[in-house]
């Protein structure tokens, strides 16, 4: 084996256990369990925001420079901040992080304990999160390193069982609750990875720049194999847990209440007792521990970094440990409020965001092709737009409120060309991205330009 080969390997393994966060594994059973026969085009859904967003976040991020504020350069200093300051509150303290703490909790210690509250749940594990960000955060890498293959074992381990072994056949549903295409590609939201994306790239280019690849081109070939790798991994743990929950339509039933941890569990379980009465138990409990675990060291990290951003973004002036203090106390009050809660609210967030994000990678990866780089401002407009009357939509869902204003707008998207694919706001980008490119080229920040990668012969 060559050295690059090799370094594609760990690097491609690398970003698969970075962006399979263990809360992301309660999602595509759920939306497998809700799909029936219609399993194949949901996955696809699922996949293209769920996996394709994240490869492509992580190659445009690093085409563009290396961070969020390169990536949004030319849009504006502005826009960049705030990009950036959404992003790292959206897989910090406001979703992800409490996420974590409450899926450790549903998943996990339920299994063992299930009439403990939440909340002594979230106070020991925000107590362990606090203590390895500020005092030894090398143990839990530690950890995570021998945590990691525990979790793939397990999963794949599901995933091959869930192949070989299904549960039973999907069945063609009917009702509200079906997922179509649109569901399950704005169901990929959720995995908050495409938005994750950006913050890992640079740390994933590190890893490339160490190894000695130190020009663009190098980078972004090599980039694109270990994207490769860690989609592929990502896809066949998505789709494997997503038929799972499709094998179970036909044979098993939940209440209309059940949570997406819940049916995780219980789907897990039933497939292990599918080779052995006993090994129903034995399977839901080493799942919900490696959850468990993982979840920790995912929190960590994530603390870590929304920490050591604000750190940076305030050019010292808040301090590292009181960041990670205010992070976790927010977060630790959003966990108690339960998984299906959090998803709840990030849905108007992440129907805001993820629009306009998708918008940015895409022109950023075919920026050759972009002459005039206004282009950008008026896809961020038009996406934008739109993305607003899509959270304003599920706010109004959510909440159960009327309003004929809104409603209104949503009539008015409803004749958009691809609204019932959930893309009504790719003919605005285009429209709006056109107009903008006949306007005068405005001058970029050379600030915003300075790239994080490392041309040959410079350092």
């Amino acid at each position: 084996m060559n050295k690059k080969t090799k370094d594609v390997i760990i690097v491609g393994f690398a970003l698969f256990a970075m962006f399979l966060g263990a809360g992301n594994l309660i999602f595509p059973p759920y939306l497998g369990f809700n799909s029936g026969t219609a399993w194949p085009i949901n996955l696809f859904g699922f996949i293209l925001t769920g996996v394709g967003l994240p490869f492509l976040g992580v190659y445009s991020t690093m085409k563009s420079g290396g961070n969020v504020m390169t990536l949004g350069r030319y849009v504006g200093r502005g826009f960049s901040i705030v990009l950036g300051v959404a992003i790292i509150l959206a897989i910090g303290p406001c979703f992800a992080i409490p996420r974590t703490a409450a899926t450790t909790h549903e998943v996990g210690v339920m299994q063992f304990a299930p009439n403990l509250p939440p909340i002594v749940t979230s106070l020991v594990f925000f107590g362990l999160v606090i203590f390895f960000c500020i005092n030894s955060a090398k143990v839990i890498d530690y950890i995570g390193k021998f945590l990691t293959p525990f979790l793939m074992i397990t999963l794949f381990s599901i995933v091959i069982l869930a192949v070989i072994r299904p549960i039973g056949a999907p069945v063609e549903l009917t009702g509200e609750n079906v997922y179509n295409f649109a569901g399950s590609f704005t169901e990929g939201y959720q995995t908050l990875d495409a938005l994750a994306a950006t913050m890992f790239c640079g740390t994933a280019l590190a890893s490339i720049v160490s190894r000695g690849y130190n020009t663009l081109k190098d980078q972004l070939n090599l980039t694109i194999y270990c994207g490769i790798i860690a989609a592929g991994l990502l896809a066949i743990v998505y789709g494997g847990l997503l038929y799972a929950g499709a094998s179970a339509s036909g044979t098993m039933t939940f209440p209309e209440d059940v949570t997406r941890p819940q049916m995780l569990i219980q789907i897990v379980q039933e497939i292990f007792s599918g080779v052995a009465t006993s090994w129903g138990p034995i399977g839901a409990g080493l799942l919900a521990l490696a959850v468990s675990l993982a979840c920790l060291t995912t929190a960590v990290g994530l603390v870590t970094t929304c920490a050591q951003y604000f750190n940076k973004l305030s050019n010292g002036k808040l301090s590292y440990r009181m960041l990670v203090l205010v992070t976790t106390g927010f977060s630790f009050l959003v966990s108690i409020m339960g998984v299906t809660w959090i998803i709840n609210a990030a849905v108007p967030v992440l129907y805001l965001m993820y629009p306009v994000l998708i918008v940015l990678l895409i022109f950023t990866a075919f920026d050759k092709f972009i002459p005039n780089k206004n282009a950008y401002t008026g896809g961020i407009i038009g996406a934008f737009l739109i993305s607003i009357i899509d959270a304003l939509a599920t706010l109004q869902g959510g909440f159960g409120f009327e309003s004929s204003f809104i409603d209104s707008l949503v009539a008015f998207k409803s004749r958009i060309p691809l609204d019932s694919f959930g893309l009504a706001w790719v003919i605005p980008v285009i429209v709006l991205a056109v107009i903008a490119s006949f306007l005068p080229r405005k001058r970029v920040d050379q600030e915003m330009t300075e790239l994080v990668y490392f041309e040959e012969g410079t350092k």
